[in-house]
């Protein structure tokens, strides 16, 4: 099988009905639920933002099982945020940490960005571990909403020790990490 990183095109918006789904409530919000090919097409360009966004993806023979989202950048400060989504059919493959680096290397290669961010839920030990395994660590601790507000209800039920549910808004806590250029690069080319 070949596995090529690539920004996604919208002809790639097909091949994600494929993906599988996810059994956790915490992470439905990353399970593509759409019925019609629009729905995929309107998916696509929300991510696109010329300037301050751009989507990749990892693929296998050309079926996407993965992709990244490169947001919030500022060019003054030369920063960024990631986001990362991985198909559940490859969860724990290690398709994530390729993705990382890959995307590591093609960003800090080929943008003037010099820091990268994210965040991570902290009950999401699967995604630290790939985010630390590639250099990134921890900087700052928050607790704040959830992203996912719409299965507040069986979140709660089942996961009712890493939530608050506060005025009708759920909150969690997220850990904050980054990583910088020169480290990223020093620890790539040894």
């Amino acid at each position: 099988m070949e596995v090529t990183f690539r920004k996604i095109q919208k002809e790639d918006m097909r091949h994600f009905k494929n993906w599988g789904k996810h059994d956790d409530p915490r992470f439905f919000q990353y399970n593509f639920e759409y019925d019609s090919q629009m729905e995929y097409d309107a998916w696509y360009y929300s991510k696109q933002r010329w300037i301050f966004r751009k989507v990749y993806g990892l693929f296998l023979d050309d079926h996407p099982v993965g992709f990244i989202t490169l947001k919030h950048i500022n060019y003054i400060k030369k920063t960024a945020e990631l986001g990362i989504a991985v198909d559940p059919n490859h969860l724990s493959k290690g398709y994530g940490t390729k993705m990382l680096r890959m995307y590591l290397d093609h960003v800090f290669d080929r943008f003037p960005i010099e820091e990268m961010h994210l965040k991570v839920s902290y009950f999401n030990i699967r995604a630290q571990k790939s985010y630390s395994k590639v250099g990134f660590r921890q900087v700052a601790e928050s607790y704040e909403p959830f992203e996912e507000q719409g299965y507040k209800d069986l979140i709660m039920e089942r996961f009712p020790e890493q939530f608050d549910l506060i005025e009708g808004t759920l909150y969690t806590r997220f850990i904050k990490m980054k990583i910088d250029k020169n480290t990223y690069l020093t620890a790539r080319d040894q």
